[in-house]
Parts: C-alpha cells; sequence; structure tokens
C-alpha cells in the first residue's frame, strides 16, 4: 500500500504588493523553494501563478523566477494550473468578470509556458467556491478544481473528505479537497517534516476492507509560508520532506492530475459547500462562506461592497460604449478605467479589514480603495466624453459610500489602538 501525496503551491502577490517586499519574497522563498523542487528527481508538484505575480516578477527585473518555473514546466516536476489574473474571490464578483479573469489568466499562461500549456486544473483563490462558480470552471474547459476539505457535504461519507476515490460535481467537473488537518499544522508551524511523514506512512491500512488499497492526500498552502512566512522553513521542512520521501517507497509524489489516473471515479454527484479555505464550521453554522471577505457583522466589508456594486453598473456601462466609432478620450478613459477595475477585484483589501481575526491595515484597504476610485473616475469620464451621463447616479454612490468606508476604517483603527493600549497597561 502507498500513499500518494500531492503538494499544491499557491502563488501570489497583489497588485500594489511594494517593490522591495516582491523582491524580499523572491530572495526568501520563490528562488529557494524552486531550487529544492529541481533538486529532487521525485517532485511532482502542482503550483498555481496568479498572472498579475508573472508579470510583476517580469518587470521588476525578476524574470529569472519565471524563467525556472518555465524549466521545471518542460521537466514535468511540476504542472501549472488554472486560475483568475488578480485573484478575486470569484463567487463575489460579476459572472462576465469570472469569465474575464480566468481568460486573462489564461491567455499569459500560454505566453509564459507555451500554446501547449494543459489547463486541467483550477485553483480558485483562496479556494472560494459556490456552485455558479464550479459551472463556468468546467464550461471553460478544466477537468478538476481543489476546494478547501471544508467544502465536502458534511455527512455524505464517514470520513472528512475523500482519499481513495474521487467526485464530481457541477456538469461532471471533477472535485479534489484540501486536507485542511494536515496542511494547516504545516502552515502554522505545528508538526515537523519527520512527523508529517510518519502520518502519512500510518494512513496504509492493510486490514482495509475497500477494493482500493492506496490512499491519495493533498497538501496546499502558499508558497510563501516555506521562506517567507517561516524563516528557512523551506530547508527544515519541504527539503526534509522531500529527503525522507526519496528514501522510503510507501508515500509517493504525485501531481492531483495524475491522481484521476490512479483512482476510481465515484458515480455519485456531490456538490461542494459555498466556503474557502478561511472558512471554519462556526461560518458555515451562521451561512458565511467567505468570512475574511464578506462578512455582515462587518461594516467595511458592507461599505465596500456596496461601492463594489456601484462600480460594476458603472463599467457595464462603459464596456457598452462603441470604441470603434469614439474618440480619442472615449478610448483613453475607457482603457484606463479597465486596467483599475480588473485590478480592483484583487482579495487583499478586505483581507485586511478583520480586525477580530488579527488581520487589520487601513493602508492596505485604501490601496484597494486607490484602485476603485481611479477606475470609477475613469468610466464615468469615458461616458460622459461618450455623451451617456446615465453612470451619474452610480459614480455619486461610489463617492458617498467612499467617504462611509474611510470614516469606518478611522473608527475601527480608533478602537484597535485603544484596545492595543488597555492590554499593554
Amino acid at each position: 500500500m502507498t500513499t500518494l501525496l500531492s503538494l499544491l503551491l499557491h502563488a501570489y502577490q497583489p497588485p500594489t504588493q511594494d517593490l522591495e517586499i516582491l523582491r524580499k519574497i523572491s530572495d526568501e522563498s520563490y528562488k529557494p523553494v524552486l531550487k529544492i523542487i529541481d533538486e529532487f528527481d521525485i517532485s511532482r508538484f502542482s503550483i498555481n501563478v496568479n498572472g498579475i505575480l508573472i508579470e510583476m516578477l517580469t518587470d521588476h527585473g525578476l524574470s529569472d523566477v519565471v524563467e525556472f518555473l518555465k524549466c521545471l514546466y518542460s521537466s514535468q516536476k511540476i504542472e501549472v494550473l488554472g486560475t483568475s489574473k488578480y485573484h478575486p474571490i470569484l463567487p463575489l464578483i460579476p459572472e462576465k468578470e469570472i469569465y474575464r479573469q480566468i481568460k486573462l489568466n489564461e491567455q499569459l499562461n500560454e505566453v509564459t509556458f507555451g500554446k501547449n500549456w494543459n489547463k486541467r486544473g483550477f485553483f480558485p483563490p483562496e479556494m472560494a467556491i459556490s456552485l455558479p462558480t464550479l459551472e463556468i470552471i468546467k464550461e471553460m474547459g478544466y477537468q478538476w478544481i481543489i476546494c478547501s476539505g471544508m467544502a465536502f457535504p458534511s455527512g455524505e461519507t464517514d470520513q472528512r473528505w475523500p482519499n481513495q476515490q474521487i467526485y464530481s460535481s457541477a456538469k461532471g467537473l471533477l472535485t479534489f479537497y484540501r486536507d485542511d488537518i494536515l496542511s494547516n499544522k504545516i502552515a502554522f508551524n505545528h508538526t515537523t517534516a519527520k512527523n508529517l511523514f510518519q502520518e502519512l506512512k500510518d494512513m496504509n491500512d492493510s486490514t482495509s476492507k475497500s477494493k482500493v488499497k492506496d490512499k491519495y492526500v493533498i497538501l496546499a498552502l502558499d508558497i510563501e509560508t516555506y521562506g517567507h512566512h517561516l524563516k528557512n522553513y523551506e530547508s527544515t521542512f519541504l527539503k526534509k520532506l522531500l529527503t525522507l520521501i526519496s528514501e522510503d517507497q510507501e508515500v509517493q509524489l504525485v501531481t492531483i492530475s495524475e491522481l484521476t489516473k490512479r483512482f476510481p471515479i465515484n458515480e455519485q454527484i456531490l456538490i461542494p459547500r459555498n466556503s474557502s479555505w478561511s472558512t471554519n464550521p462556526e461560518d458555515l453554522a451562521m451561512n458565511v462562506p467567505y468570512p475574511l471577505w464578506n462578512h455582515p457583522q462587518n461594516d467595511i466589508h458592507h461599505f465596500y461592497w456596496k461601492i463594489m456594486k456601484s462600480l460594476d453598473n458603472l463599467m457595464f456601462l462603459a464596456d457598452q460604449l462603441d470604441l470603434e466609432k469614439e474618440g480619442w478620450e472615449v478610448n483613453n478613459y475607457y482603457t484606463t478605467a479597465r486596467y483599475f477595475y480588473d485590478r480592483s477585484l484583487y482579495s487583499c483589501p478586505m483581507w485586511w479589514a478583520n480586525p477580530l481575526r488579527g488581520a487589520f491595515s487601513p493602508n492596505l484597504i485604501y490601496k484597494g480603495l486607490e484602485l476603485i476610485m481611479k477606475a470609477a473616475l475613469n468610466a464615468q469620464l469615458a461616458l460622459e466624453y461618450g455623451g451617456n451621463q446615465s453612470g451619474e447616479g452610480y459614480f455619486d454612490s461610489i463617492s458617498y459610500y467612499q467617504g462611509l468606508i474611510l470614516m469606518e476604517i478611522y473608527s475601527v483603527a480608533r478602537k484597535t489602538v485603544n484596545y492595543t493600549k488597555c492590554n499593554s497597561d
């Protein structure tokens, strides 16, 4: 019996990232991790790299990381997954923008990894999923998607998530589930390479009544965990784990796509629960599937999505402009609006608006607001120069809620300061 292990690495940086930090992450994590993958003949990793990160690495003199990825892809040590270019929470953005974000990322993958780039697997940002999102991903030609273990429908089997068979979901899309427990042990430095390896070996059970004796485990983490979030972790954990696997036949590395050839597909259709890899059981019980980005008790989230709804409507009007018939001003303002709008959909500003979960940064929230306001201003100007004033109401709404969200950010910041002072006295 063998435990087949799939290691998924997720690489992403926001479009607003500072260059100094990007270089630091590249030196501490990207380059060392890719070098370790290259060192081992057994390496078979599934890697997701959002297109915006590839662009930033290329534009800022860090293209050696991209070249390294291309070499590992050519040598079949990694498979490269599909995703959305600017890392939005897909269930929270308009359907037409889901298609666009995925297509933009596909185009960049084809440029980077060649026209023969194989789009078999899909990584939804933050593993945030919904039924409509799954249907779109299948429609766009993907064979499988990775979800959080939290997404597996409770009560369907006697286990937390499948490890000896594969289930289908919407329209036949194969659905894999991350082992949340083991993945989080690694992410929060609650295990060692030796202990994890032993847990993987212990999964081999010769007494199992199942006809399929082998089992599979999917561990998915931010690649930045290794070396950036946890210093030297690429050596103290990842390299040690690969060394242990290379010396023992009971655990074997495979890409997630290879699992489709090794395990049976259950005929039962299971629709994953709306969730993300940051969703916990309490969130699901309250019907809050994406708590770090859209929580009903978070006023910053509330105002932010009010703004985004008006911006979505404003951009929808701007998208109707006939740019071939319009003048230079309309084309220039529209192109600028679209540039900022695509980027404004990224997930980070709302992630940084969670003081009760230890993530709060007024300036990083404001970086998202800046992109929104630039998109809104240019979209409205494009409409004005095109003789269409129907967007004024949306633009006024954006301006109104911008003021409210700034006051709320300041209010939360003051409470955070006072709380910190009280606990330090």
